[in-house]
């Protein structure tokens, strides 16, 4: 229960001291996050989709007007220094100032690059004057209500401060060694209690949350499995009424989804199971989670556009094709690279925002004020 309270206060806290923004219908957003970059070497996780992230970045976002918003984590600090980080991927932050010229620029804070938020004496990494200091959160008014965006790990204490002591493991035992991180990301549990403070959180506030830290990707305050089991029940639903033809792909559908799950990692099936709508009778659509950069068969990411929300999947077909196999006309090629689009899925911002507040009923006692 008390971790459960820090975090109501802290995100209460945090809510009421961002300054909110205004989000038009015609604004286009693109939100990135746990980029984790690196040296360049073999334990950076940023590497192996770094090229996948430059081209989707440089012709997909910049093309089409998005601004970026780099939800936390985007250097990999308690692992390397600053200044190798900036200079191994100097053409990343040159993205990143193109966006800030032509379209929109937010960066915020995570808990692998907090020290960039850090006063200086509570700092050994010093921040270069041409470095400003990311944002704690971002808050967007649309129309009269918020979509609060931050990277999550301020539901623990433990990551509300820099700790040198773990940097430096990292950096002069891990690092030598060869010892890879590891995170929140790789303990389904500890995903859990984030997203369901969060999800906490949100739902009394009545606002659209989107966070990262977790790694893993949501929708409307849905994992993978949950989606994954309301996608099969619909296509069931479906079949009796459709054409041959039809049933046909629904039947392929299925057994893709159907294969999914049994390649799932157990440990994740077993907190669905177990954990699974996060207690609630009637799930409310106030959660959401862009996933990461750095994941092995590609990287997602949320868009806000025309007034719409969608969660993304671009990955690598040499890779990987097995996501070409799903929902085949919904897979758009990038250029004539080998990097593909999928949308998982999307739904309108007013009818979301409805949901959420006939769902929630009416306000409790304890409830953020709104500025």
């Amino acid at each position: 229960m008390l971790g459960e309270d820090y975090s109501w206060l802290t995100l209460s806290e945090l809510f009421n001291r961002t300054k909110a923004v205004q989000l038009r219908p015609e604004d286009r957003f693109v939100i990135f996050s746990d980029l984790h970059l690196g040296n360049g070497g073999r334990l950076d996780d940023f590497r192996h989709n770094s090229e996948l992230f430059e081209s989707v970045l440089d012709r997909y976002y910049l093309r089409k007007k998005f601004g970026l918003i780099l939800n936390g984590d985007v250097d990999e600090l308690e692992r390397f220094g600053l200044d190798e980080i900036r200079c191994t991927w100097g053409h990343i932050y040159n993205l990143f100032s193109r966006f800030q010229t032509d379209t929109a620029l937010f960066r915020l804070i995570g808990n692998h690059d907090l020290i960039l938020a850090a006063v200086p004496n509570e700092s050994d990494e010093p921040r270069p004057n041409n470095l400003e200091a990311p944002l704690d959160a971002l808050r967007f008014r649309y129309g009269e209500n918020d979509i609060f965006i931050f990277h999550g790990h301020q539901t623990k204490k433990a990551y509300s401060r820099p700790n040198p002591l773990v940097r430096l493991s990292l950096r002069y035992i891990a690092n030598p060694l060869r010892i890879r991180n590891v995170t929140v990301a790789h303990d389904s549990l500890k995903q859990f209690r984030t997203e369901r403070r969060v999800y906490q959180f949100a739902t009394a506030s009545k606002v659209l949350s989107i966070i990262g830290h977790t790694h893993r990707p949501l929708f409307e305050s849905m994992s993978k499995v949950d989606s994954i089991k309301f996608r099969v029940e619909q296509l069931c639903r479906e079949y009796p009424g459709a054409s041959s033809e039809q049933r046909g792909e629904i039947e392929e559908l299925i057994d893709n989804y159907r294969m999914d799950l049994e390649n799932m990692p157990r440990r994740d099936l077993k907190v669905a199971s177990t954990s699974s709508l996060y207690n609630a009778n009637l799930v409310v659509p106030c959660m959401f989670n862009s996933g990461c950069v750095i994941g092995k068969r590609g990287m997602t990411c949320i868009e806000i556009s025309g007034g719409e929300i969608a969660l993304v999947h671009w990955f690598d077909r040499t890779r990987s094709q097995k996501y070409l196999h799903y929902e085949h006309d919904n897979a758009e090629r990038l250029d004539d690279l080998d990097f593909y689009r999928i949308e998982i899925k999307r739904d309108n911002l007013d009818y979301i925002f409805t949901r959420i507040n006939l769902l929630t009923g009416r306000p409790p006692e304890r409830s953020v004020q709104s500025t």
